[in-house]
């Protein structure tokens, strides 16, 4: 009987299951989040002998202290801003001096890897505020340098420092008035709209499609744009910042909004994936090592289709305990995150050895098996295919 029930309703249990459980898990990390600021103002004003709050804004995550001498007189002003980088919100932490002068910072929380978080201290990015007025516009790429490679972190703190020096003017007598923010479209949101475009062309014009050779340039392409250049291969967390709230905005990152609405938009509106197999830099890195290897392996047998399905089990481990524990950088563990940015834990080295050393032998090695970006993108197109399927249904009633 039991058997009978898990033939013909397995899936769909274990579907339903999975989505329960991303669900509690998601409130589970909503109630159990409890942010505690105050333990990090010590940190860049260690010589006061105590804080006190003067001014809130708990639902955007933004403080404002007096920090305290032993005679209870004032010696300096912290605010804790939030700001959001690549991996979700960091709490930027500033010292100010009582005539709103910046004197130290610190970023106490950080969702950011340190392989990209890192190169911020290394390029004495935290320097360039220090000194600087509550006054001074304080805006990222033209009073601020952002450090190449770190975008996405520079502009957190950034942001971070900003929304406290909104808070701290307030509390001074001479609100700072909101400039727009710019939107940043350069070269890399050029290069990406150019990709996709001839990659759309190459999957749907017949005439492209017989020429095979396409695809391999696509994948050189990808792999000298967005691995070798910008190192901003498309990753599980660009996706899950956003239904977890950790999404930076589309002015700062538009890239990022480009990269996971263009690529779920075609996938949605035209049956396509375009970004597996034909823009991915780790795939075309795969590519190549299996032509060196003469590997022919591929899934077609009915063993090797069902253990695609490992990409699913990882994708819902991920997910589960980022929601959990309101952590993203959990879902930063890809190899190519450490390969193109050549920095990486002794654990993560070995990951990126491994399934490059696999991947001579056995075709897309972890693009068939373990890639949870592959899942979630075969995920959006199962949904495309049976929503299709209903409203035909239903249609032809």
């Amino acid at each position: 009987m039991q058997s009978s029930f898990w033939k013909l309703h397995g899936k769909q249990a274990l579907i339903i299951f999975a989505i329960i459980s991303v669900v509690i898990a998601g409130v589970i990390g909503k109630v159990s989040a409890s942010p505690d600021v105050e333990q990090y103002l010590s940190k860049v004003v260690p010589e006061a002998a105590s804080f006190k709050k003067l001014d809130d804004r708990a639902s955007d995550d933004l403080y404002l202290f007096a920090a305290l001498d032993s005679n209870g007189a004032q010696i300096a002003y912290v605010t804790s801003g939030q700001g959001i980088g690549y991996a979700g919100p960091m709490t930027v932490v500033v010292a100010w001096s009582n005539e709103g002068v910046i004197l130290a910072m610190d970023v106490p929380q950080t969702n950011d890897t340190p392989a990209w978080y890192g190169r911020l201290a290394a390029n004495d990015y935290f320097s360039q505020f220090i000194g600087r007025s509550y006054q001074d516009p304080l805006q990222l790429n033209e009073d601020i340098n952002a450090i190449s490679g770190a975008t996405r972190s520079s502009t957190g703190v950034d942001t971070g420092v900003r929304a406290g020096r909104l808070i701290l003017s307030e509390q001074l007598g001479n609100p700072y008035p909101v400039p727009p923010e710019p939107v940043n479209f350069g070269l890399a949101e050029v290069f990406f709209i150019a990709g996709i475009v001839s990659v759309f062309a190459l999957r749907m014009v017949p005439a492209l499609r017989k020429i095979h050779v396409l695809r391999y340039l696509s994948l050189l392409i990808g792999l000298a744009v967005f691995g070798i250049w910008l190192s901003i291969p498309l990753s599980l967390v660009n996706f899950i910042v956003f239904p977890t709230g950790f999404a930076p905005t589309w002015q700062s990152n538009l890239l990022l909004y480009l990269m996971v609405f263009g690529i779920i938009g075609a996938a949605l509106a035209f049956g396509k994936n375009l970004w597996c197999f034909w823009m991915c830099p780790f795939s075309a890195i795969q590519e190549g090592l299996n032509f060196i290897g003469g590997g022919r392996t591929r899934p077609i047998t009915r063993t090797q289709l069902a253990m695609r399905n490992t990409r699913y089990v990882i994708l819902w481990v991920i997910v589960v305990l980022v929601l959990v524990f309101q952590s993203p950088p959990m879902a930063v563990f890809e190899p190519w995150n450490t390969i193109f940015s050549l920095k990486g834990a002794l654990d993560q080295w070995l990951l990126v050895i491994a399934t490059l050393g696999v991947s001579l032998f056995i075709h897309d090695f972890w693009c068939h098996y373990l890639c949870p970006v592959g899942a979630t993108m075969d995920i959006i197109l199962k949904i495309r295919k049976g929503t299709i399927g209903l409203v035909r249904k239903f249609s032809s009633r």
